[in-house]
């Protein structure tokens, strides 16, 4: 046969084949389908949600342009400038506490601000439905109105048209919020929302010099102009204002981190149930194969050389994978929609449902290569199935070798899948460490599972029939063993890992809080209100202890004299330079903390400007003692020289700060104090009420109501990667299936010997269920082993969190596996049990 002559031979081949049906190929599909579904569908949710972000970017950021500041607002003359520029708009952010006009109800909230031209982009939607300067207009009693969240009106137990306080006004509740087009994204936040005019605002006596208060100047500029262009001509016009200025394509920078990371790791989770499912497409194609091989033999005696049997089989193999592949990737195209229309305005960011074609295009070349990885060998093998095997009556396969060509295919193959993983992750660190992590999962399991075989071989013979039977089916040639406790083993890893990391981060938010915690913080107390607010701790009598700093808000401009920009900083503390900082100074050292570096200045210390540093944040910025850091602080820049280092354990909640400052720089600044206060549980309500009622600028966190909201947090992050990790699992049994239904006719062979020696059903049952619960305990001990181990890599390693075993998850997650197995494999096997042993004995 002439070379031209191979494409159509293996085509014609190929079809003949694919004309007999998909017998064989279910849980190829599957797996396939499965895999690239969960990375398209991860895939086509970040691209929908960043381009939901694009679309709706000037909406995010209220505007094409927003010029931001903390304490201090614009002068006259900055206004104007901005004014000329398109239209503008003024918001004002701040937190304070707002309590019911009848009852004791207490609450934080999150107040804004807001002129007649808000919003510039968007629209508010309100309940009942109203014009925004209707529903903030003053009524007849002299009350301005105000719209707030739903859980605001819960939590004190209020109606719309009820009276609410802030600060030393009374408002009413005209209406609820539920939707800010500038606040879509669902971030944390402290309290719910309260929208209010600026009249209202100032009614309040809330705004005070030195109060934690966020000033927004948002413009709508004309269709044609630039906005990067009128951004770079303020920031030219008044360079030392010390503002942030933004414009929509920056709208939301740490949301767009926060879905790239996410992506990130969703996708591996979703490349590992591809993996999985790698073991379930060669088992279906050596099982295929396996069933072909006389068939195999007689082409070869009628002249078919081995090339076009390898390509015509290669061709079924690429056919059927497309299949599945293209009905994995509609399926993960669809999920935006459907998330669109399942969710609509509850989900956390804008979404644009769309065709995205590069994350479909990856989840295709994932789909492929892994067929093609874990399919060549079984090719490889049939292709030198040797003629003779027609004649001898028995074909021994296992033992044949693919060939160097085929080999050198595996791995060229392998090699451009780890590439794609590496070159289409947002972090190469972690996709390098999945790789390697992978690479070593297989190798480890893959010889487990072999270790688990040869010692079912060189066990001792029960007495028991049943438990007899399951060693000897675990070991014999041709079982299924290895592949189950490997499939199995590396589904149920995937799941330990996860129950792992995410028990360990919420052991953060619930375990490493001491049992010494401070109840609240108090912040925006002014400084001629420090004596009061002193005076009511000490007439509360449940109040134990408290501590109090002054405090600023700072950004870091510059770090050794390079700008923060072109600076290099490690990823773990880039925190400290977004956006403003609290920051602090101190005469003595704060207690709890150890310095690691340098002297603490002295208490009369009147220099030039100091600064101690935290160890971690000094670590991540290269900085030692004696280098400089440059801080705006209200738009003057400080350049501190650093005196020491500190290490900090920010576990104890105590008071501190990550810039801690000498005294003699910032006394003249404007400022607030916070502080803490360490009351009992039966004293707190009596402590909040006596402080908002005697300083009602003061706002109140409490420490517990902050940790409920991060533990939410985390359990939100904690459930999508536990639907990946399910993903993978159910890829697992999948496999665990197939290698099932590959053995169906061995079972049944040994069920009609059992029968005619007089076994019952009962006793055949007890014998297969043995062998499951051998294999489901194998693959869960070595899955609670690797798990924890790469858990531990993870947490210490990667999150620099501290790894704690955390058995209850892992025995959970386990025992539900072998449960599953146990199930799984007696449904498979159930066939079996009802057959008449005389078909079977009439065909031998």
């Amino acid at each position: 046969m002439k070379d031209p002559a191979l494409l159509p031979q293996a085509w014609r081949l190929a079809r003949r084949e694919l004309r007999g049906g998909l017998h064989g190929f279910g849980v190829f599909l599957a797996c396939l389908c499965l895999g690239v579904f969960a990375i398209s569908a991860v895939g086509s949710f970040a691209a929908s949600a960043q381009g939901g972000l694009l679309a709706d970017a000037r909406a995010l950021l209220g505007g094409d342009v927003e010029a931001r500041l903390t304490h201090r607002e614009l002068d006259a003359a900055q206004r104007a400038a901005l004014a000329e520029k398109g239209r503008l708009s003024e918001v004002v952010e701040m937190r304070a506490m707002a309590r019911a006009a009848q009852g004791e109800g207490r609450l934080l909230v999150e107040l804004k601000a807001v002129d007649e031209a808000y919003p510039l982009f968007g629209a508010l939607g309100i309940e009942p439905s109203a014009p925004l300067t209707d529903a903030l207009a003053t009524d007849a009693a002299g009350r301005h109105g105000a719209l707030v969240e739903a859980s605001l009106l819960q939590r004190l137990d209020l109606r719309v048209g009820d009276g609410l306080y802030l600060g030393e006004a009374e408002l009413r509740v005209s209406g609820v919020l539920s939707r800010e087009p500038d606040r879509t994204l669902g971030a944390f936040t402290l309290g719910p929302r309260l929208l209010l005019s600026h009249a209202a605002l100032a009614e309040t006596g809330l705004l005070q010099p030195g109060s934690l208060v966020t000033y927004a100047y948002r413009l709508r500029l004309p269709p044609e102009t630039p906005a990067d262009e009128v951004r770079a001509g303020l920031q030219a016009a008044f360079p030392d204002v010390g503002w942030r200025l933004r414009t929509w394509r920056e709208a939301e920078p740490r949301v767009r981190d926060f879905i790239d990371r996410m992506t990130q790791n969703l996708s591996l989770v979703g490349l590992c149930a591809l993996l999985v499912g790698g073991l379930g497409v060669a088992g279906a194609v050596r099982g295929y194969l396996g069933g072909k091989v006389y068939h195999i033999a007689a082409m070869k005696c009628l002249g078919a050389p081995g090339r076009v049997i390898f390509s015509g089989y290669l061709l079924q193999v690429l056919i059927l994978g497309a299949i599945g592949a293209g009905i994995g990737l509609l399926a993960g195209a669809a999920v935006p929609w459907l998330a669109v229309q399942l969710f609509g305005g509850r989900l956390p960011v804008p979404l644009l449902p769309g065709f995205y074609a590069q994350p479909l295009l990856n989840a295709a070349l994932f789909g492929l290569l892994i067929a093609l990885v874990f399919s060549l060998k079984a090719l490889g093998i049939a292709r030198r199935v040797p003629p003779a095997v027609l004649f001898r009556g028995y074909a021994e396969t296992a033992r044949l070798s693919p060939g160097a060509g085929v080999w050198a295919a595996i791995t060229l193959s392998a090699t451009a899948l780890a590439l794609l993983a590496f070159l289409t992750s947002a972090d190469r660190r972690l996709a390098l460490w999945f790789i390697i992590g992978a690479l070593a999962c297989f190798a480890i399991f893959r010889g487990l599972s072999a270790l688990v075989i040869a010692r079912a071989r060189r066990a001792p013979r029960p007495a028991t029939p049943s438990l007899r039977l399951a060693l000897a089916n675990i070991h014999r040639r041709g079982s299924p063993a290895g592949s189950a406790v490997f499939s199995l083993g590396l589904g149920l890893t995937v799941l330990v890992i996860v129950a792992l990391v995410q028990a360990n981060l919420n052991r953060l938010v619930d375990e490493t809080v001491p049992a010494e915690a401070p109840a609240f913080f108090f912040m925006d107390i002014q400084h001629d209100q420090v004596a009061a607010f002193e005076s009511v701790l000490r007439e509360v009598p449940g109040v134990r202890r408290s501590e109090r700093y002054p405090t600023l808000r700072g950004r870091i401009t510059a770090i050794a004299g390079v700008p923060v920009a072109e600076a290099q900083i490690a990823p773990e503390v880039r925190w400290a330079v977004r956006g403003d900082r609290f920051l602090s100074y101190a005469a003595a050292m704060p207690s709890g903390t150890e310095l690691v570096a340098g002297r603490w200045w002295p208490a009369d210390y009147a220099g030039p400007p100091l600064l101690s540093l935290t160890a971690d944040v000094a670590q991540g910025f290269g900085l030692g003692v004696g280098d400089h850091l440059t801080v705006n602080i209200l738009g003057r820049e400080i350049i501190a020289e650093i005196a020491n280092l500190r290490r900090v354990d920010w576990s104890t909640l105590d008071l501190n700060f990550a810039l801690l400052f000498a005294p003699g720089t910032l006394e003249g600044a404007p400022q607030t104090h916070i502080a803490t206060a360490y009351v009992a549980p039966a004293d707190e309500g009596v402590l909040l009420r006596a402080v908002t009622d005697r300083l009602p600028n003061v706002s109140a966190i409490g420490t517990r109501e902050v940790l409920a909201n991060v533990a939410r947090t985390l359990e939100r992050i904690g459930t999508a990667f536990q639907g990946m990790a399910a993903v993978a699992l159910i890829t697992g049994f999948l496999v665990l299936a197939g290698a099932i239904s590959a053995d169906q006719h061995r079972r049944i062979h040994d069920a009609v010997i059992f029968k005619v020696c007089g076994a019952t059903r009962r006793d055949i049952l007890a014998a297969f269920a043995a062998e499951f619960v051998l294999l489901g305990l194998a693959a869960a001990l070595i899955s609670a082993l690797v798990g924890s181990l790469a858990a531990w890599g993870i947490l210490e390693g990667l999150m620099n969190t501290p790894f704690r075993l955390r058995a209850g998850a892992v025995l959970a997650t386990l025992g539900a596996g072998l449960v599953l197995t146990l199930l799984l494999g007696l449904a498979g096997t159930w066939k079996a049990l009802g057959q008449k042993p005389a078909p079977y004995l009439r065909e031998d």
